[in-house]
């Protein structure tokens, strides 16, 4: 009888053991998905706030695109656009020789 009840004693310290080990395990695998976790969240606000910060150059140049002077600074610079009375002067390279 004094066998059996070691017997289960070593069969109940084992499972307790092997319960540890778990409880263990999992503690360690869930504080490493929660730093990546933490990484994650520090590399979206980071985005985040670059995307803002894109958004109000984009508002600030949409304000912009609607004022007479970049329309004209459009029409004379890449539509080769000019006022009445005015002449477009282009110059020649000369070629070495």
């Amino acid at each position: 009888m004094i066998m059996v009840s070691k017997k289960k004693l070593k069969v109940r310290h084992l499972l307790f053991l092997l319960f540890l080990i778990y409880v263990a395990t999992t503690l360690i695998l869930q504080q490493f998905k929660i730093v990546d976790l933490a990484r994650q969240e520090a590399q979206l606000k980071l985005q985040l706030k670059e995307a803002m910060e894109h958004r109000e150059e984009l508002k600030k140049e949409i304000s912009l695109l609607h004022t007479d002077g970049y329309i004209e600074k459009v029409a004379r610079d890449e539509l080769g656009l000019v006022k009445p009375g005015e002449y477009i002067l282009k110059g020649v390279k000369k070629s070495k020789e």
